[in-house]
């Protein structure tokens, strides 16, 4: 029985450290990205977020769009990484990034360009 409640209590642990959950529960939002930069060659983009202090277990969502008020987007789920490439060819685009933990909502976007004033990049 012993055995039984110490596997239980390592098990709770595992999903406290890989949910990024706390004692309390879910965790709050993690801070937003520092920022974000977009590069074209050749019809590929290649995005690179940058996080300063990024917590540990961030993740993170980008986002890309033909208007600059993001109405539609295509929205990419980028795990941990903080780099994204894709050819983008004949299409003029605008980008934004956000950071997660598993269990959170997202955190305010980073813009290329600002939030007023996205930039379009054309592939």
């Amino acid at each position: 029985m012993l055995n039984a409640l110490d596997d239980l209590a390592s098990q709770l642990q595992a999903i406290r450290t890989q949910g990024v959950y706390g004692e309390k529960g879910a965790p709050s939002v993690p801070s937003t990205p520092t920022a974000i930069s977009v590069a074209a060659l050749k019809g590929f983009g290649t995005v690179a977020i940058t996080h300063n202090s990024a917590p540990a277990g961030a993740q993170y969502v980008l986002q890309y769009s033909t208007s600059p008020s993001f109405a539609s987007y295509v929205e990419v789920d980028n795990g941990s990484s903080l780099s994204w490439s894709q050819y983008l060819k004949g299409q003029r685009l605008y980008f934004r990034a956000a950071s997660r933990f598993p269990a959170s909502d997202k955190s305010p976007f980073v813009y290329y360009g600002t939030q007023a004033n996205p930039t379009a990049v054309s592939f």
